[in-house]
């Protein structure tokens, strides 16, 4: 890893300045770790090869994009339909659409409660949120900025920064590649969904959203754009990496599209849209299409990374391809014709293998000049002076050496072609940013400070000494042409990519979570975020026997771990624990059982337990043919385990055996990533499973588990909980499952579309809360005070209060003739105000008796039998009711 323990003068200024002294004492001798190390590994590893565990970096990341790309549900080898993700939105739209129809009720006040964002707003120690790929600046004005984040949505500035609005939450896709503003009419963006693979931790788009009166206090967002003449969807499970607009004509854009997931070659949408390059000439109209241009390249695999159009010539295009699938024909294309109804393109400069490459266009007068950096020679930029004709080197920097293929970022000043910008890892003396006052013939270093791992750079148009920077760690903005930088991650602005949480038992704030290049982060009880421990943050476990906020202990995972880290002192130090030998996930699981202190459990290929916070593991499973996914254990009994696999196999025992025996021997649960075990916490007989993927069977319950011996192997029966009819969990993801603490009944799921939420233990399903947008959710908690805490992977973490209990009403009373004589075996229905139904049979007399009702619900309520006839009668409970007789409208017909 490379360490700068030197801070100057002026920069330690500038970072006092911005994170405040406090924050400096705070985190101590690893400040310099946190800003200029490589974010993506262990702040506490004594060098990068111990960090990586003997990995290459580019190893290292591809393995991290696989593990994110099982969490959203593809998986290596296994095709998959984008349609399905939005399939399930439209699902969703639908119930949400129907519980503003149903009548007030305890019910529905608690599903449609609002969700409240607790951030990261921004990460305070070091001032970070998530990762940022597109910039677009006002070409008027340059405090109005577009950004795009990885899966956080698009946020808009009108000031500068200083607040920030969201403004796709709604959106079918909130993975976004690419923000264009029409220069001619600069209230109408173009926003590219899918993040462009070469991210690595992306995910797949669904096409252009058109944003008019964008700048306004309510702009008008249009349907996700992505038809061709033929009516037919060109851009669903693709990405779109960048998009140019006419600057004399908004109706023109030219979309760059790639692949829009990263780390899984083989797992191609099916029916994938061609990648490529496409134009649109009705971009403003009602129903814009977009036909694909022949001429970059001859495969339909080749990704684009970018193009731009000469300001002062719309003919004039440049095409950026990078040849991430090892299909032939990386480089940059020209074309002169690019309004044409054929246009032509030629390669004007090949550049082979897996590069991303990006461009920056400046036209003075006559004279048109374009930059292209690459990852050839780990990093070099190159400039023509004739318009993307011809091409020499000017630099070798090596700004972006080891990770090319991932971060590059450059731009040039529009007026003054000698004033270029570069950005990508820390290869500037352990700086990430670099400008040049001559063409790009040599860079000077940047102040030290910016997260690395550069994504994007604008430079705005109307005032070219501001420029706007984004990286995975957030968005920052110079006024001095990139020799100093100011953070504009602030409290309106959230994109972190969490992938877990861990809650303490008596404080409702005090939280941990892992996160994508930004580190496990704490929530202190006072309400502020600080890093805690540097690297890509795994899973997090917080021991539940913790009587105060110091002495905490707690522990979380970092990549390929066969170890943990462990802290006794609520995250001031860290040790790590013994070793479990195997095979790991990048992100195996990590669990708690019951115990002071709790039992920790960790994933290889092997389950392992300690019992000493740690200090020792042991193996308490056979090897399975392949890394485990999950593990679930029972907080009654810590006998009772089960364990997923990737590959969909469920074992577990009841006795802490250390063979687990095959719980699915009949493939009743589907085979695909095992997403999430869990042990009802009031009941050892009853576990659930949860599945990441798309189209199939999402959530599993079994009631039996002490009906199998380990040494019989007798299965126990497993039985889909997803739902009926209207209430059902669309065919996606679900990464986070929680049965409620104090009421089985009540079940919570984490989807890659938001929540669930069930009364009745997964016999129906409904969306839970208001206002969260459309993003994945990798974990979930129950928070002190009964609140429901998310970690998402784009929006930070929220919460909600709980779902009510189940209540202790109860309804009985008699079904009578019209005399007074009680109706054996008639049915009595009880529908509640969401149409949900319950029955029972009357006893002899004519008895019945409902438990367990809502409090404060409304009640139709009817008689079925075959000699008499009853009018549907309605009621509101709000006690306990007795003696609630049901009489028939009239006597019998005793010939019947």
């Amino acid at each position: 890893m490379r360490r700068i323990v030197a801070i100057g003068s002026l920069s330690l200024l500038v970072v006092g300045l911005f994170i405040g002294w406090g924050s400096i004492t705070m985190v101590g001798a690893k400040i310099a770790t946190y800003f200029y190390g490589d974010p993506d590994l262990p702040s506490e590893s004594e060098s990068e090869n111990e960090a990586l565990n003997g990995m290459s970096k580019e190893e290292y990341l591809l393995k991290r994009a696989e593990q994110y790309a099982m969490f959203r549900g593809v998986e290596k080898d296994k095709p998959f339909d984008p349609q399905l993700r939005i399939n399930g939105i439209k699902k969703l739209e639908e119930q949400e659409a129907k519980l503003i129809e149903m009548p007030a009720s305890p019910k529905k006040e608690a599903l449609m409660s609002p969700w409240a964002t607790i951030g990261p707003n921004p990460i305070a120690n070091v001032g970070w949120s998530g990762r940022t790929i597109a910039i677009a600046v006002h070409p008027t004005n340059p405090d109005i900025v577009y950004v795009g984040t990885a899966q956080g949505g698009l946020y808009r500035t009108t000031d500068g920064g200083t607040t920030w609005t969201a403004l796709l939450d709604n959106a079918l896709s909130l993975a976004i590649g690419a923000v264009a503003i029409a220069p001619s009419d600069p209230e109408t963006v173009y926003v590219g969904t899918g993040e462009p693979q070469f991210s690595l931790d992306s995910f797949f788009g669904v096409g252009v959203y058109r944003i008019t009166n964008a700048s306004s206090g309510s702009p008008t967002i249009s349907s996700a754009l992505n038809k061709n003449t033929s009516n037919v969807d060109v851009f669903s499970g693709s990405a779109v990496a960048r998009i140019a607009v006419d600057p004399t004509n908004a109706d023109n854009i030219f979309v760059a599209t790639g692949a829009g997931f990263g780390g899984v070659s083989g797992s191609f949408p099916v029916s994938t849209p061609p990648y490529g390059l496409y134009r649109s000439t009705n971009a403003t109209g009602v129903s814009p299409t977009f036909s694909k241009l022949s001429g970059v390249g001859t495969n339909n695999f080749l990704c684009l990374t970018d193009v731009v159009l000469d300001p002062g010539n719309p003919n004039r295009l440049v095409v950026a391809a990078g040849d991430v699938f090892g299909v032939g024909g990386g480089g940059v294309y020209l074309s002169t014709n690019a309004l044409a109804a054929t246009p032509t393109f030629a390669l004007t400069k090949p550049v082979a293998g897996t590069n991303r490459i990006e461009l920056a266009i400046n036209r003075v007068g006559a004279v048109t000049t374009v930059f292209s950096a690459t990852g050839e020679g780990n990093g070099g930029v190159y400039r023509s002076i004739d318009g993307g004709a011809s091409w020499t080197t000017q630099s070798n920097t090596g700004f972006c050496n080891l990770q090319c293929w991932y971060d590059i970022g450059l731009a040039v000043d529009p007026n003054d072609a000698t004033r270029v910008y570069v950005g990508g890892s820390d290869n500037f003396g352990g700086v990430t940013f670099a400008f040049s006052t001559n063409g790009a013939t040599s860079f000077i270093a940047s102040q030290a400070g910016l997260h690395t791992d550069t994504q994007a750079i604008t430079v705005a148009p109307s005032l070219p000494s501001t420029i706007y920077f984004g990286s995975d760690g957030g968005i920052w903005k110079s006024t001095n042409s990139g020799v100093s930088w100011v953070s504009l991650n602030n409290s309106t602005f959230n994109a972190t990519q969490f992938t877990g949480l861990a809650v303490h038992p008596i404080d409702t704030n005090f939280t941990i979570g892992g996160t994508q290049d930004n580190g496990t982060n704490k929530h202190f009880p006072a309400g502020t975020w600080n890093l805690i421990a540097g690297g890509d943050g795994g899973n997090s476990v917080i021991d539940q026997n913790a009587t105060n906020t110091t002495n905490v202990t707690m522990y979380h995972t970092f990549q390929n771990a066969t170890t943990y880290r462990r802290s006794v002192n609520a995250g001031n130090s860290w040790v790590t624990s013994a070793s479990c030998s195997g095979t790991p996930l990048f992100y195996g699981p990590l669990e708690q059982g019951p115990g002071n202190p709790n039992t920790v459990y960790l994933g290889t290929n092997r389950l392992c337990r300690s019992a000493d916070t740690g200090t020792t593991q042991t193996v308490v499973s056979q090897v399975f043919g392949g890394p485990l996914s999950a593990i679930g254990i029972s907080p009654q009994n810590d006998n009772v385990r089960i364990v997923g696999q990737q590959n969909g196999g469920i074992f577990g025992t009841t006795t802490g055996s250390t063979t687990l025996i095959d719980l699915d021997p009949a493939n009743t649960v589907p085979n695909s990533y095992i997403a999430r075990a869990v042990v009802d916490p009031l009941n050892a007989d009853t576990a659930y499973v949860t599945i990441s993927a798309f189209g199939v069977t999402n959530v599993w319950r079994t009631t039996t588990l002490s009906s199998f011996a380990d040494t019989e192997n007798i299965s126990p029966t497993w039985v889909a909980r997803v739902g009926t009819g209207a209430n059902v969990i669309p065919q996606v993801p679900v990464n986070a499952f929680m049965v409620d603490p104090i009421d089985s009944n009540r079940l919570y799921a984490g989807t890659d579309i938001g929540v669930y939420y069930s009364f009745d233990a997964g016999a129906n399903w409904y969306p839970f809360g208001t206002g969260l947008p459309r993003v994945a959710v990798f974990d979930i908690a129950m928070a002190p005070g009964r609140i429901v805490r998310i970690a998402t992977h784009g929006r930070g973490m929220w919460q909600i209060p709980a779902g009510p209990t189940a209540a202790t009403v109860s309804v009985s009373g008699r079904v009578l003739t019209s005399d007074g004589r009680g109706i054996t075996n008639a049915t009595v229905v009880m529908a509640d105000s969401t149409g949900n139904t319950r029955s029972v049979r009357t006893s002899s007399f004519g008895y019945y008796r409902f438990d367990d009702l809502v409090s404060g619900e409304t009640y139709v309520v009817s008689v079925a039998s075959k000699r008499f006839q009853f009018s549907p009668r309605t009621v509101t409970i709000n006690d306990e009711l007795s003696d609630f007789d049901l009489v028939a409208d009239g006597p019998s017909d005793l010939r019947k």
